[in-house]
């Protein structure tokens, strides 16, 4: 449509912009609306409500204040039916009765998409959340720039928008844009492409990369690294986690928080009691008799991927072919590891004896589980950041013990994370999430290690329905790069953290983790605290980014 000069009277003011002119705003049915659901926010009005006044909001959002919106489309609908097309109610919040929908405007919000179940159908209906905003009766008499203020507040609340009534971006907008177009990436870094020019050649990938318990140096002069846990030999350096002192709250939420950019906090966390308290003797004897579920493995790896070929019947496993078609990779099952519920004081006796060696062939991990509901005793003996009280919301804090000689494989959690290193050291890989599909994201089957305590075996037997969606297909150790090849294009962050230090990673971070004991307590103990996140997107989605969550516009 081409663009003319719209004069349109906003309160008493006339406002000149170049904009397309909507002379008409057409009518649509709940069809149209539903068909641009995933793309659009549908901003309805019922015919009933088009007064002239209303005529003229309806002409000044679409002309102005949302003109520049690609996402938001204006309608009108001839009445407001009572089902969604396939016989569905149709439920307005915060409406009871048709007669309250007189004199309101509808928002039809954007649908996500439902990534999470690959059981849902390709065609399944889903119906967009509806909302109404009343507009002011004839016998209020409310200035016509005040109504359109609260508005456009209503429609960039139920939107995701962020616009003023004269069209241009809030201050809201102007920072969230700020925040995006300055969030941190390694592949930005110049020092992080000098130290891994040699190291980022396709035949050479990552695993010439990992690094043993040595510190890298901020000399670009290349150190001989010590063969660790199948990791290669390596005179290639990679770009270090940058580590801090505690920090302020306003410096840590606009340098590392809205930047999306890992951090050490350095010993921040030697100072708690459970730094002292926590010994293998003071668990026992305080939570021995506690039953935990603890999970096990032969090799110390966690979540690894690997060809469902290599499991008992593959052949005559079969799962919806709904589903099969949607793997992308239907070859490869992600590996859960066997489990096991146990004493606690004999899952301490169980690492300490696999950590010194007394135990062979065998790995324990009491991993994510929930300090609230296992130890809720030891809360007081920890405490969260004192520069993050209040921030986000604390979605999870969890306590991980192992006997040290664990990997976590290459998965990304969708939570910002303090992780907090008590005993032993954690070296955790780090890689940015702004281009997915370098790291293949996408729903994987599972599978479970089972465990035969009386003969000491593992075996390769249960595959499963279920997929999941937060795990790489791409092997660290040795990445098939014929198969993924954009995975060369990856900058690793090495943050690797020692007793007493806490690692802020932010949400989606793609990450390995390879944990080493203490050699006093012989084991690795950390605590750590997930978080409702700052940036969130969709997942899995390869080509989803990290936007700021709409649980936090508050903090723009």
């Amino acid at each position: 449509m081409a663009s003319s000069i719209c004069l349109l009277l906003i309160g008493n003011l006339v406002l000149n912009f170049i904009v397309p002119c909507l002379t008409t705003v057409s009518f649509v049915d709940l069809r149209d609306i539903l068909n641009s659901s995933t793309s659009h926010c549908s901003v309805v009005f019922p015919e009933t409500a088009l007064t002239d006044r209303v005529q003229q909001f309806l002409r000044t959002l679409a002309d102005v204040s949302f003109a520049n919106e690609s996402t938001v489309s204006f309608g009108k609908l001839r009445e407001v039916p009572q089902n969604w097309p396939d016989g569905r109610p149709l439920h307005i919040q915060g409406i009871v009765a048709p007669e309250e929908l007189i004199n309101t405007v509808l928002i039809f919000k954007r649908s996500r998409q439902d990534r999470s179940c690959l059981l849902v159908p390709d065609d399944n209906f889903i119906s967009p959340p509806v909302v109404a905003f009343r507009l002011p009766s004839q016998e209020v008499q409310e200035e016509f720039d005040q109504t359109l203020h609260r508005l456009t507040e209503f429609i960039n609340g139920n939107c995701g928008t962020f616009r003023n009534a004269d069209g241009f971006v809030n201050l809201k907008g102007i920072h969230r844009k700020d925040i995006l177009d300055n969030l941190f990436s390694t592949s930005k870094s110049s020092s992080a492409d000098k130290s891994l020019k040699k190291c980022m050649d396709a035949s050479k990938i990552i695993n010439m990369c990992m690094l043993n318990d040595n510190t890298i140096s901020e000399s670009s002069t290349p150190i001989t690294i010590q063969t660790h846990n199948k990791y290669l030999d390596s005179g290639n350096n990679m770009e270090e986690c940058e580590r801090i002192e505690v920090p302020k709250t306003s410096n840590f939420f606009h340098e590392y928080l809205s930047r999306s950019k890992p951090v050490i906090i350095t010993g921040a966390a030697r100072h708690w009691p459970a730094f002292q308290k926590w010994t293998n003797a003071f668990l026992k004897q305080n939570y021995g008799d506690r039953k935990v579920h603890i999970k096990i493995t032969p090799d110390g790896q966690y979540e690894g991927v690997e060809p469902i070929s290599l499991w008992k019947n593959h052949q005559n496993f079969s799962i919806p072919e709904s589903v099969y078609r949607k793997l992308p990779y239907p070859d490869l099952v992600v590996v859960r590891p066997a489990s096991m519920e146990i004493r606690f004081s004999e899952f301490i006796d169980f690492i300490e004896n696999i950590s010194l060696g007394l135990v062979k062939n065998m790995s324990a991990y009491l991993e994510y589980s929930s300090i609230t509901n296992y130890f809720p005793e030891l809360i007081e003996d920890i405490e969260e950041m004192p520069f993050f009280r209040n921030v986000l919301e604390l979605k999870h804090l969890n306590i991980w013990l192992s006997d040290g000689n664990t990997l976590g494989k290459l998965h990304f959690d969708p939570f910002d994370n303090f992780l907090c290193q008590i005993s032993g050291e954690k070296q955790v890989l780090l890689f940015d999430p702004h281009d997915n599909s370098r790291l293949y994201e996408g729903h994987i089957q599972e599978a479970m290690l089972t465990y035969n305590a009386s003969e000491n075996v593992f075996s390769r037997e249960k595959l499963l329905e279920s997929t999941s969606m937060v795990m790489s297909p791409v092997d660290l150790l040795h990445p098939d790069l014929q198969r993924f090849p954009k995975f060369s294009q990856v900058r690793p962050l090495n943050c690797t953290i020692q007793a007493g230090d806490v690692l802020f990673m932010p949400s989606f971070w793609w990450h390995e983790v390879q944990s080493r004991p203490s050699s006093l307590e012989h084991r690795n103990l950390a605590v750590n605290f997930w978080y409702e996140p700052f940036l969130a997107r969709e997942f899995p989605c390869q080509e989803c980014g990290l936007d700021v969550n709409s649980r936090y516009f508050h903090l723009l």
